[in-house]
This record gives C-alpha cells, structure tokens and sequence, in this order.
C-alpha cells in the first residue's frame, strides 16, 4: 500500500483506519486474483477515502465505511475491446463486494495507454490531486497530463449537478410511492441523496466564482467567503451535508419530514443551477421551459464529432425520432437530460401530462405523465450520466 501515514479519514481512530484497510486489502485481492498478471498494473482508490476524507459511522459498536469505494483498475496491453469486456466480468465481483464489505464498490478499467491523453475532466482531475494506490505501481498516474482545477470546463459543473439533480428525482419517486412511510433503510438512502445534492450546490457556487477545490474542508472555508449566495441559509445546510459526509446520523435523520427537506434541497439545487447557468452562459437562466430548448447549450463535450452523436441517437432514440429531431441528435444525448431534469423536478406528482419539450428530448413525441416521464429520464440517465 502506498503512504503508511496517509489516512483515509479525517479523524478517524485506529480502528476505523484498520477497518477500511482491511477493505482495500479484501477488494485488491479480489481484483488482483481476476487480471491476469501481465495485464495488472495497480488498483487506484479515488473520491474521498483515495484523497483522506472518507466518511464513517458505528454499526452495533464496530466501524463501518459509509461512503462508497471507488477504483480504477489500471490495465496494459488490453485493445479498447478487450478493457471493455473485462469491465463487464468486474460488475459481479462488484456487487458480490459489495454486499460482502457493507458499502458500494464501483470498479472502473483505465487502459495504461490511455493515461497521457485522459480527457479533462473533474473526476480525472480529482484524481490526479488526491488518490491511494492499494495495489501495484504507486507512480502509475505520472503520465497524466497536467490538469488544473481553474481550467476545468464549466460544463463538468453542469454534469455534476445534473448527476445529483437526479438523485433528487429518485427522492421524488420515492415518495410519490410511499411517501413519509419509508422503512430506516430508505430514509437513510433518501437522505444521503439529499446530501450529496448540497454538497453539488457548493462545487457549482464555487466553480462559478472560479474558487473549486476538492478538499470538504478547503470547499467550506471557501464558500463562507463568498458573497450574495443564491441560497438563504447555504453556509448552514452546506455544513450539515458536510459532517453527513464524515460523520453520518442516521437517528436524526429518522424524525425529519421527508417532504420538507426534499423541497428545502430541491429549492437549493433549483437556485444553485440557474445561478451557475446564468454565469456560465451570461445571461440569466430561470425559465426551465426556455433552458429545456436544444439551442441553449448545456457543456457536453462540445468538441465531440457531430457525425458519432447522430449515430448515438439513432442508435439509442430511433431512426425515426432522431430525424425528425435534428437540433437534438447532433448533440452528445447528455445535453438532452440536463435540458429536461430542471422541469422534471419543478412538476409534481399530481401533474397530469408532461408537456412535449421535456418529453421529445427523452425519445417521446406526445405528453407523458409525470411517472412515465421519471421512468424515461432515468432510463436515459443510466446511459449518459
């Protein structure tokens, strides 16, 4: 393992420390014994546990993690096919970890070759700041290009928030289904979204005033200094969701009102978003009917070849509608989710049809109600996110 003083919490006793390095040495093993070693190049622990502020919390008086462990497998001498198709054997042996160790283990391939042209993106950049080689060569990412946090394209913000806007939507189907009955287990879930979708908010309002950082620490002190934030009461729910992140209470969260807090975070996230697109776009962003049109661009890899987005398109929505929909197929079909989740979310249940520009660009040409509607974008979002 690389660093023996490097922690992987922040303050987390011996014993949380030694229970999460049993982890890493449970899942390396595991990875290690399913690549062939002449393809092995090391595993790379990412997010918050591979930069040290990973979260914990106490099940029947043992540690636990809480948040979820994110890896890159770094592999050589695979062709693309190859490193795809030993992707799809990992997802077994992920879920099967998964349920073994108590907390999501997600195992991505990254082909060595590909390291000196990643593109630039947060989670690359991330990354490259802030990670924990369990397994192999512990130099394996100095090939990387450099990649600065105040270069980053605005768009990865957008795709950020478009990401957690979605674990709001799940919170939207949630209760549209059960309501305030949820069992513990759901609760905890439901809360964690919401968290995460605050956290969002607080990367979006600082890469709008050019000051992202990824350290939770850093990113708290930074947004205490800014001015006139969009959100009334930010700096205490930023706060809140951060020490959720550390130190999760699922007790308190068992009393709170499910309804009120997802409308208190979806207001947040609502606010958030037209406040960062306005500045990204200079000029305002508040109709979510006007944001919902393809001619406002949204970010999504907008170097990407026109003639591969149109056979996506075809491929994913039909020839037909991809056709008839030409403003929409010759843009990468992320632009499409971000474009509809503003006005998804700003309806309710008790709506009865989604109007046709938020259900065209999910493959639909008549209104939907508002649960085909959710069905539809998270489909689509399993895809693109």
């Amino acid at each position: 393992m690389e660093g023996k003083m490097k922690k992987y919490t922040l303050d987390g006793t011996d014993e949380v420390e030694l229970h999460i390095a049993r982890d890493q040495a449970t899942i390396a093993d595991e990875v290690c014994a399913s690549v062939s070693e002449d393809s092995f190049v090391a595993l790379v622990l990412i997010g918050g546990y591979g930069r040290g502020e990973g979260g914990y919390h106490w099940v029947d008086g043992k540690p636990a993690a809480y948040n979820d462990y994110d890896y890159f497998l770094v592999v050589r001498g695979m062709s693309h096919r190859k490193a795809r198709l030993l992707q799809q054997q990992l997802q077994p042996l992920a879920h099967r970890l998964s349920e073994e160790i108590g907390v999501e283990v997600d195992l991505a391939v990254l082909r060595s070759e590909q390291l000196n042209r990643l593109p630039f993106t947060l989670m690359h950049s991330e990354m490259q700041w802030g990670h924990r080689v369990v397994a192999g060569d512990t130099r394996v990412l100095r090939s990387m290009p450099a990649m600065p946090f105040d270069q980053l394209g605005k768009g990865e913000f957008v795709r950020l928030m478009n990401n957690r806007g979605a674990l709001l939507l799940l919170n939207a189907k949630q209760l549209a289904s059960k309501g305030e009955d949820m069992e513990e287990a759901d609760r905890a879930v439901f809360f964690k979204y919401l968290y995460k979708a605050v956290l969002a908010c607080g990367d979006a309002l600082l890469a709008a005033n050019d000051s992202y950082h990824p350290s939770y620490l850093e990113k708290l002190r930074r947004i205490q200094k800014l001015n006139d934030l969009p959100v009334k009461n930010f700096i205490d729910l930023y706060s809140t969701a951060v020490e959720e992140k550390f130190h999760p209470d699922h007790g308190s969260d068992m009393a709170k009102n499910l309804k009120k807090w997802q409308n208190r975070v979806l207001v947040c996230w609502l606010n958030t978003l037209s406040y960062f697109e306005s500045r990204r776009l200079g000029t305002e962003v508040s109709d979510w009917n006007r944001y919902s049109c393809a001619d406002v661009p949204k970010g999504q890899l907008e170097s990407s070849s026109i003639l591969r987005n149109l056979l996506i398109s075809v491929r994913d929505f039909g020839i037909s509608h991809s056709f008839r929909h030409l403003h929409w197929s010759l843009l990468y079909p992320r632009e499409r989710l971000i474009a509809v989740l503003p006005g998804l979310l700003s309806c309710t249940q008790a709506t009865s049809e989604i109007p046709r520009n938020f259900t065209v660009p999910l493959g639909m040409e008549m209104k939907r109600s508002w649960s085909e509607s959710v069905e539809l974008y998270l489909c689509a979002w399993g895809r693109y996110a």
